[in-house]
């Protein structure tokens, strides 16, 4: 909530001292490394925290902080912190930096709300947060070009979303609740599934829903970092992690379909990829095909895959933001 809360602030700040606006984007970001970190030990003794509220309607809302929650939350709060540490001296000269700070650390505090939430409304609420953020940030020159790359993004992250959430409602339909520490095994119909991986698959920028990602490096290079390393692709092959492998049972075919859907994606993006000649692009494409091995080994079925696709986030988010 630090982030994400004291992002609202950032701008106001900025109106009166833009170097104090500059460190406390850094701190909010910082904390949700600490808080993050503060988590582990309970991780790591098999003790997981969890925060639940109760809401009326018979509704509830709540935190789960287990291994892969944490897992993610670090990996995206490191190098985000890096991120804007980066931006001090990037866009030091550039129009529109309150806003800059501020998407920032909403999106780091979206990531964040989205990886600890247990239900399924929040998560949906706090991926399009994150759509927003990037929209804007893609957008952050305000040329023609840049906002029309911009607009793709937007449209074909909030579309895939929307899909989801239909998936999701379809969920409760069968379920009676949104919540995923309650749906543990449960299984769920194949139309659900498709739904929800429609949305998955636009976030993850998996072919053929990939497009807006190589666009997107038009955005400035801290921007294009978090986009490609750090924060937003993740969230597409986590979302897959959390429902299809810890949480709901599956139809068999899927656990065919999907690391073929992968496959093909990871081979036709690394060929377009040799045939660039723009680096942003080279770079957004080979994300895509890199992402698309992290989500063969997830949809895998085996523990090893499963560990080796994690271990590919954590590489590929070290490797190519400092790209």
């Amino acid at each position: 909530m630090i982030p994400l809360i004291g992002s609202l602030f950032l701008p106001l700040i900025g109106r009166y001292n833009e170097k104090f606006r500059n460190i406390m984007a850094l701190v909010f970001t910082l904390a949700a490394l600490v808080c993050a970190g503060g988590a582990l030990p309970g991780v790591l003794s098999r003790e997981p925290y969890a925060i639940r509220f109760a809401l009326p309607l018979g509704l509830s809302f709540g935190f789960y902080g287990d291994a892969l929650a944490v897992f993610m939350a670090l990996t995206a709060a490191s190098v985000s912190s890096v991120i804007v540490i980066y931006s001090y001296g990037y866009i030091h000269e550039e129009d529109n930096q309150n806003e800059y700070y501020m998407m920032i650390c909403l999106f780091v505090g979206a990531m964040m709300g989205l990886v600890y939430s247990t239900n399924l409304i929040a998560i949906y609420t706090f991926w399009e947060i994150s759509s927003l953020c990037c929209w804007r940030l893609i957008g952050f020159y305000r040329t023609e070009l840049t906002v029309q790359r911009a607009d793709k993004a937007f449209i074909i992250t909030v579309f895939g979303a929307l899909i989801m959430l239909i998936g999701f409602i379809g969920i409760y339909g069968k379920t009676g609740t949104f919540e995923l520490t309650a749906m543990k095994g449960i299984h769920i119909p194949a139309w659900t599934v498709v739904l929800i991986l429609f949305g998955i698959l636009s976030k993850s920028a998996t072919y053929p829903l990939h497009s807006w990602l190589p666009d997107a490096g038009v955005a400035p290079s801290p921007v294009t970092s978090l986009l490609h390393a750090a924060v937003l692709v993740k969230i597409g092959v986590y979302a897959y992690a959390r429902f299809f492998v810890l949480t709901f049972k599956i139809d068999q075919v899927f656990t065919t379909a999907v690391p073929a859907i992968a496959g093909i994606s990871a081979i036709i993006s690394a060929g377009v990829a040799f045939r660039e000649n723009d680096i942003k692009r080279v770079v957004g494409y080979s994300t895509i095909s890199q992402l698309a091995f992290i989500l063969m080994g997830l949809s895998s079925g085996t523990k090893i895959g499963f560990i080796g696709g994690l271990l590919y986030i954590l590489a590929h988010s070290v490797a190519k933001g400092g790209l």
